[in-house]
């Protein structure tokens, strides 16, 4: 199988500026994930930045993509930059796309192991990995309707189960998403069914946007060493 790493790693960041160079067991996040990435055997690896300092502290073993400062801002979504960089490298549709946020430190090279052996050889469908969560159960909330009412996101009767006996509630980390490249540019999206998960333990499920994240990514990365 041909595999393809994208690092997305633009400049700017609201919540911990610099966020994508805030150094995690002495690298810089970036490259961190790059690190990461080439450790699981991933030998293309390419970070898309519209960040001169990010582009220079990324680690051996991956390129570059300048990204456009149009898909680059605060309210820029992951995708559109990731489209930008399959195009701009003409990366064949059947190459598998590992989508690798540097926000997700205590991602490891076996979990991106793990989900290229789940995907294996299928023509499409995605993998990403999930956490198993007890956070409130989002069946046993509600909508607001346009004319001020409130309706359930299923069923009334819902808002009233045990918590057990609803559906066990699955969290998509952030940290790995695996597709196809024809299939990102024909859905644009990286949610392509069938979806299977790769499952970590919640503690793992770390995404860094602030400082106090950054100091409890550390400490269980210690707690794992």
């Amino acid at each position: 199988m041909t595999a393809l790493a994208i690092v997305p790693a633009r400049g700017g960041s609201v919540g911990l500026p610099g966020k994508n160079l805030a150094l995690f067991q002495g690298r810089p996040l970036v490259a961190h994930t790059v690190h990461t990435a080439v450790a699981a055997g991933i030998t293309d690896v390419v970070v898309t930045t519209d960040d001169a300092e990010i582009a220079a502290a990324v680690a051996e073993g991956a390129r570059t993509v300048e990204r456009p400062a149009h898909l680059a801002d605060s309210a820029s979504r992951t995708l559109p930059a990731v489209l930008h960089a399959l195009d701009a490298l003409d990366v064949p549709d059947s190459t598998l796309v590992l989508l690798l946020q540097p926000t997700s430190p205590l991602r490891t090279a076996d979990d991106i192991a793990e989900c290229l052996d789940i995907h294996a050889d299928r023509p499409t469908g995605s993998v990403v990995q999930m956490c198993r969560t007890a956070e409130h159960h989002p069946l046993k909330v509600c909508l607001e309707t346009p004319d001020g009412g409130i309706a359930p996101v299923r069923d009334w009767s819902d808002l009233e189960a045990p918590r057990q006996t609803l559906p066990v509630v699955l969290r998509p980390t952030g940290g790995i998403y695996l597709v196809r490249a024809g299939d990102l540019r024909t859905h644009e999206r990286f949610f392509i069914p069938e979806v299977r998960p790769q499952f970590v333990p919640v503690e793992r499920a770390i995404d860094i946007d602030s400082a106090a994240d950054l100091v409890l990514a550390e400490e269980r990365a210690a707690a794992r060493r």
